[in-house]
């Protein structure tokens, strides 16, 4: 018998770990509790919906929609921004739900003539026996005929839809509506099997606030959020305060509220009961108020469509979104006193200045920071987490609790800070104590020396922080000059 090559030349190649990136920082979650206006089933079993396009929103909302009303606002910037995500909340009780996944064909399906599944219904066992699909010239007309079955089985009220997959929903609403997935001959066919489908129980109705949680929980990820026309300005104990309280969960889950005010009160320093004014003095990081006068628009997208265009990993790519345009959005005609006093409230709008410019100001948020200071900061505190995870995560044998170890990490830091400089969130500059940074940035780490015993035995390292410099930006230039003849 042959000897084996690898007694002489042994090969074994391992993969190396892939790091973690620093994620995506241009995807704009849109709250919402339409089901009415969707062309797709949408239940509790799915509380967010992703898009790359308008056309790919168009494929699942009628353009009456105000899901479709603020992506044409988002994708309407130059350039285009990619990532919109639809969050679903509930204002009333909801059914529970089976989402099918994917079915055979129609052809397929049409060659069922004594097909049968079951399922449990609120409590109800639902066997469906002698199916016959043959007639049936369309998915609806499928969905029809399940329903009926499914009905006559016993689970009276119950619905079935056709969108993605067949959706199977209780008669009832509530705590108490209940589904399981089907199983039986028909059930894999039909999509319906518990591997193929999602269930999701009766629910109960929902704050918006409660519906953010929950979509939370369910994994949906976005960096900024805009809601339904419904949810604005209300600020007051009559109307449960529901824009405040957005902002206040935004606030504490790092996420920027685009909120849109059609207040005109807004415009008055006689009044402080209006939403700009409530977050101003709330004083939120996280919260940026847009005002317009007219309600059908979705302004708040459009600004963030054009932050979201940023690539922090290119050169120069930062910017202020001070005077930029803002496509499809109406400019407001504000008097000068109008305009001083909506700045003062920290509010923005789409103005008209001078005779024909049309451009959006100041973008500041209601902390009295600035919305590309904040998406900025952002992004930078994910790269540094994840440049520095990437660093323990990679390295395949250790990072030793040396004075080198410590240095390989400051020196990791540092690369994460250079690229905060290069996309020009950073510069070199003053501090407020007068102290001037030439790279932009500087980095503090306690040498092993100082290093608490116990930190080491716990192989933690604490001992590191930095200052930097930002760049800004500028939005007013005034010139003083003289002439002589």
């Amino acid at each position: 018998m042959a000897i084996e090559i690898t007694e002489f030349a042994d090969v074994s190649i391992s993969v190396s770990p892939v790091g973690v990136t620093a994620g995506d920082f241009g995807t704009l979650g849109f709250l919402t509790n339409e089901t009415d206006v969707a062309l797709v089933a949408i239940s509790s079993a799915e509380r967010s919906r992703s898009y790359t396009s308008l056309a790919s929103v168009a494929g699942d909302w009628t353009a009456s929609s105000e899901v479709y009303k603020a992506a044409t606002a988002f994708y309407g910037q130059t350039p285009t921004p990619k990532d919109f995500v639809v969050l679903m909340t509930f204002t009333t009780d909801q059914a529970a739900t089976l989402v099918g996944g994917g079915t055979d064909t129609l052809a397929e399906l049409n060659l069922v003539t004594d097909g049968s599944f079951s399922m449990i219904i609120d409590g109800v066992d639902v066997e469906v026996t002698l199916l016959d699909l043959s007639a049936a010239n369309t998915m609806e007309e499928v969905a029809l005929i399940l329903e009926t079955e499914i009905v006559s089985a016993g689970a009276s009220g119950a619905t079935v839809s056709h969108g993605y997959g067949f959706t199977v929903a209780s008669g009832t609403t509530g705590a108490l509506s209940t589904i399981t997935a089907a199983a039986g001959d028909t059930a894999e066919a039909l999509g319906l099997a518990a591997h193929q489908s999602k269930t999701s129980q009766g629910v109960v109705a929902e704050t918006p606030v409660d519906g953010l949680a929950a979509v939370s929980v369910s994994g949906a990820e976005f960096v900024a959020l805009v809601t339904h026309k419904q949810y604005r300005d209300q600020v007051g104990i009559a109307n449960g305060a529901t824009t405040l309280e957005i902002a206040q969960w935004c606030e504490a889950a790092k996420v920027i509220f685009m909120n849109t005010s059609n207040d005109l009160s807004t415009l008055s320093s006689a009044t402080d009961g209006d939403v700009a004014s409530v977050l101003k003095a709330a004083t939120l990081r996280f919260s940026l108020t847009t005002f317009s006068k007219n309600p059908a628009q979705y302004p708040s997208a459009s600004v963030f469509g054009r932050a979201a265009s940023v690539n922090f990993a290119a050169v120069g790519s930062t910017i202020t979104l001070n005077l930029k345009q803002m496509p499809g959005v109406s400019a407001e005609d504000l008097t000068p006193n109008e305009f001083a006093v909506l700045r003062s409230k920290f509010a923005s709008a789409v103005v008209l200045i001078g005779k024909s410019t049309n451009a959006y100001t100041d973008s500041r948020m209601a902390s009295g920071s600035w919305l590309d200071t904040t998406h900025g900061l952002m992004w930078l505190e994910a790269r540094c987490e994840s440049d520095m995870f990437n660093l323990l995560y990679t390295t395949n044998t250790k990072i030793p609790y040396t004075q080198t170890g410590i240095n390989t990490c400051v020196a990791t830091l540092e690369r994460s800070l250079e690229a905060a400089v290069r996309n020009g969130l950073c510069a070199p500059g003053f501090l407020p104590d007068g102290s001037f940074l030439p790279k932009g940035y500087k980095v503090t780490s306690v040498s092993l020396g100082d290093t608490p015993a116990g930190d080491v035995s716990n192989r933690l390292y604490a001992g590191l922080s930095f200052v930097m410099a930002g760049a800004g930006a500028l939005h007013e230039v005034q010139v003083s000059g003289s002439f002589s003849e």
